[in-house]
């Protein structure tokens, strides 16, 4: 098994030339696997996590110790203390890799290995087709996982649990067994106990074609992401719809995918695929709701993800000599005098005026006069690509008789620009 696995790790252009952080929880998998790295000459580090929840735990950490001097290797522990808070799994999942992860600086190395045997492929793929995904959840775990900084390989990908039980069993190798995986509390240990063992009666080489379709599926979605970065790339994590609209509708989901990837957002194939219709929707602007108050939002020619504005845009008036915030957005302020040429601002005639100046959302059915005539101002926004979630932000400037003076960034009315050779005070608008 041992030469099996170095020529599928040269297979798989796996070079190993830094010391190797080997996740040893204590059982077969594991232990198998830094035997085996061991036995190849490989340079490793035993990282080992105590979580804490069974009794067997403090006698599994005294032998991972005993089992690193015997070898005379380096070893690390993390005393995981789950603290209640949050969903153990992810919590727990979490708090290993980032200890793998510290492990690998202390060590100077990027390299981190786990024991993932085919059953656990097999298992991955068939929770995946149940649950739903894209083409790289389809394809299972991989082989090596390279994010930039570290490596997480996975040498056991090519032997079957059968196989390192007997490899444990051959060299003498002492493990120990979660009494947890023989339950079917949960998805996997049902599918372990109960499906894979029919699939592998119907099909003799049933592992061969485990690694044949995860190899393919892997393949077929390393080319097709590679064009979904570019794309988001280009275009600042933006779909721009013109272009996106004429991609295969592979590339298409997959977009979406690295998308939903890449704001930290859930996915699986019903989400991706409801964001893929929304998208072949063409009038107008639209938003649509994801995780964690993220939205889609797609705006004429681009669709982007967001958080909601839950800034509060109530109106505020405003006297000659004021100056106040508006959505902690902006500051306008009413003067004689301009200090900040950089801003933006309106003249405006003290005597023509009504005042307080209000400064405000729109209202339905707004409209401003113009030098051209009346405009309403949600036609106004729709020329201009407005979103509608970015439309309830714009301030509107009116005087005291609700009469709009500016629209602001937008427009001005026909009043604001009778008073530009008779004006004495400023309106001035500063974004913060």
């Amino acid at each position: 098994m041992e030469k099996r696995i170095s020529a599928f790790l040269k297979e798989n252009n796996i070079n190993i030339s830094k010391p190797i952080v080997v996740a040893v929880s204590g059982g077969a998998d594991s232990i198998a696997l830094l035997s085996i790295l061991y036995n190849l000459k490989y340079n490793v580090i035993m990282a080992h996590v105590n979580h804490h929840m069974r009794e067997q735990s403090e006698i599994e950490e005294k032998e991972m110790i005993k089992l690193a001097t015997k070898l005379n290797i380096p070893y690390e522990i993390l005393e995981y203390h789950y603290d209640g808070n949050d969903n153990f799994h992810n919590d727990s999942h979490n708090a290993r890799y980032k200890f793998f992860k510290d492990v690998c600086k202390k060590y100077n190395t990027n390299l981190i290995a786990t024991a993932h045997h085919l059953d656990d492929q097999a298992e991955t793929i068939l929770m995946k087709i149940m649950e739903g995904s894209n083409l790289y959840g389809y394809g299972g775990i991989s082989i090596v996982n390279d994010d930039g900084n570290y490596q997480i390989i996975r040498p056991l990908l090519c032997v079957s649990k059968n196989e390192i039980y007997n490899y444990c069993n051959l060299y003498d190798l002492k493990y120990f067994e979660d009494s947890s995986n023989h339950e079917d509390h949960y998805l996997r240990n049902r599918l372990r106990h109960h499906v894979i063992p029919l699939l592998k009666n119907e099909c003799n080489d049933f592992y061969a074609k485990i690694l044949e379709y995860s190899n393919q599926v892997k393949d077929a979605f390393t080319f097709i992401r590679s064009q979904s970065i570019e794309f988001l790339d280009k275009n600042d994590n933006k779909i721009e719809l013109n272009e996106y609209n004429k991609l295969d509708t592979a590339l298409q989901k997959d977009i979406i995918s690295l998308l939903l990837e890449r704001k930290n957002i859930r996915k699986n194939y019903d989400i991706i695929n409801s964001i893929y219709f929304f998208l072949k929707e063409n009038k107008g602007t639209k938003s649509l709701i994801l995780a964690s108050n993220n939205y889609l939002f797609r705006e004429y020619d681009y669709a982007y993800i967001d958080k909601k504005n839950n800034i509060s845009f109530d109106e505020i008036t405003l006297e000659l000599n004021e100056s106040k915030i508006y959505g902690n957005k902006y500051r306008f302020t009413l003067t004689k005098n301009i200090a900040n040429v950089d801003a933006k601002y309106i003249k405006l005639c003290y005597n023509k005026l009504v005042f307080p100046i209000h400064i405000r959302p729109r209202k339905n059915g707004d409209e401003i006069e113009t030098i051209y005539g009346n405009k309403k101002i949600s036609r106004i926004f729709i020329d201009a690509k407005l979103s509608k979630e970015n439309r309830d932000y714009i301030p509107i400037i009116t005087d005291n008789n609700n009469n709009i003076l500016w629209v602001y960034d937008y427009i001005k009315s026909k009043d604001v620009f009778s008073q530009r050779d008779s004006y004495d005070i400023y309106l001035i608008c500063e974004e913060l």
